[in-house]
Formats: structure tokens, C-alpha cells, sequence
């Protein structure tokens, strides 16, 4: 049964979502500040967290600050109902968050996006000297492992799948972020740049800026 941790101080929505996702079959832990988020984290090791910005203690931000010191890949969701500011999304993506919705929260698209992100199906690429094997943004090449976050492993699957193919800044922005604000253009420029420092072994693939459109990847086969 898959596991995850809600955070989340409001008492009526925290007993609600659990409610909901137990019904649906997820085993559910729920903290209801940031230390106590800290404590069930190490404790119940869930495979996916929801967590609410603003808590009595620790606020999201730095609950999941702390966690990404030993634990780089799990999926987070922010939930937040006031704080909803480019910054703050910028803020939340950039510690690698796999959305960041406004409240009021609806659980059945919430519940989607979790088996979505739980349900995660391997895709594999061969060519000529590579295999590529992408797994739950574990991401393994020629038997070598790359810890790669959740952005990271959709945008390399996205070039991947249009190999030697421009894909437009617009098109990843939806495809990745389901939005194509301006602000989020830096986010992706950075996800770019640290996808190409974790391919750097691998110089025969190149993902490479195509001026005033987007990015395509180029791959020899």
C-alpha cells in the first residue's frame, strides 16, 4: 500500500484529506506542524508528502528544506491559501515540488494527481551506445544511476520522446508545470541547466537552447 504524509495544521481539511485517501487506499500518516512533519518523515518514510506553506512552527518551506538534505527524489505537493505570489511558487518549485495548488483543495483531483505520481510507469530509450531507463525519477544509463527530480526526470522523458525535435518553451511550461506563466520561464531554464550538469558523463547527449523557441535534444543513435 503506497504511503504518504500529510502536513497540514487545519484540522477539518487534515481529517478530511486522510479520511478521503484512506478510503481510496493509501496509507496516510498526518503531522499538524513542521517538527512533528519532520518527526513522521523519518519515522513512517513515506513515498509521497503534502504539505501545507504556512504552519504554526516550521513553515513548509523549511520543512521541506530539511528533508531535502537526506532525500532529494520524494514528490512534494504544496498546498497553500494565501500565499500564491510568483515568488512563493518559484520558491516551492525550486525545492522541487511536483505541483503547488491553491486551497480550497479538491480531494478527488489531489488523489489523481498522487496515483499519477505513485503509479509512475518505467519508460525505456536504447540507441546505439546508450540505454536509458527512467523509473520514478531514478533515471539509469548504461547500468549508472542519476538521482534526478521529479522536473528534471519529465523533462528529460519529453525530450526524449522528441529526439532531435524543437520543442517550444510554451509546449514544456504546459507539459511539465500544467502552466506557462512568464515567471515560470527562469524555472525552467534552471531544471535545464541542472539536468545538464547530471548528463555531463555523457557527452553524445545534448540538450541544446534553440534561441527565441525553446530546447531540443540531440542524440546519436
Amino acid at each position: 500500500m503506497n504511503r504518504i504524509l500529510i502536513i497540514e495544521d487545519d484540522l477539518f481539511l487534515g481529517e478530511a484529506l486522510k479520511d478521503y485517501f484512506e478510503a481510496n487506499g493509501l496509507a496516510v500518516a498526518w503531522a499538524q506542524d513542521g517538527n512533528s512533519g519532520l518527526q513522521l518523515f523519518k519515522s513512517y518514510q513515506p513515498q509521497l508528502i503534502l504539505a501545507d506553506v504556512i504552519l504554526p512552527d516550521k513553515n513548509g518551506f523549511e520543512v521541506v528544506n530539511e528533508i531535502r538534505k537526506t532525500n532529494n527524489v520524494i514528490p512534494i505537493i504544496f498546498m497553500t491559501g494565501t500565499q500564491f505570489e510568483a515568488p512563493d511558487q518559484i520558491k516551492g518549485y525550486e525545492l522541487g515540488a511536483v505541483n503547488y495548488i491553491r486551497k480550497p483543495i479538491i480531494p478527488q483531483a489531489v488523489l489523481a494527481q498522487i496515483n499519477n505520481l505513485l503509479n509512475h510507469t518505467a519508460q525505456q530509450f536504447t540507441f546505439e551506445n546508450l540505454n536509458i531507463l527512467i523509473d520514478r525519477q531514478s533515471t539509469v544509463i548504461n547500468n549508472t544511476e542519476i538521482i534526478l527530480r521529479d522536473k528534471e526526470e519529465k523533462l528529460l522523458l519529453l525530450l526524449l520522446k522528441n529526439n532531435q525535435k524543437v520543442i517550444s518553451r510554451n509546449n514544456i511550461l504546459l507539459s511539465i508545470w500544467n502552466d506557462n506563466s512568464h515567471h515560470l520561464n527562469n524555472i525552467l531554464d534552471s531544471t535545464v541547466s541542472q539536468l545538464k550538469k547530471k548528463l555531463i558523463a555523457y557527452p553524445n547527449l545534448k540538450i541544446k537552447s534553440v534561441y527565441g523557441t525553446g530546447y531540443k535534444l540531440t542524440l546519436k543513435k
